[in-house]
């Protein structure tokens, strides 16, 4: 059972390549599913790709703005 809703949970949430992208500035808070998410219009530094669990080991979180 718990193998069946982990894996129905990595099925929806899932980003493919679990490729993200993040402001690569020192106050960043959030990583973005999408490059042209609203949340990174304010980044005035060089937006990164990188990974899910590389973005949560700098600390950061999943955008509040991603729908």
């Amino acid at each position: 059972m718990k193998f069946i809703l982990a894996f129905a949970l990595a099925c929806c949430f899932s980003t493919g390549d679990g490729t993200v992208y993040v402001c690569d500035s020192p106050n960043s808070v959030a990583f973005h599913y999408k490059r042209d998410c609203h949340g990174l219009n304010n980044c005035k530094h060089e937006v990164k790709k990188t990974t899910v669990s590389e973005a949560e080991k700098l600390g950061l979180r999943l955008c509040g703005l991603e729908d």
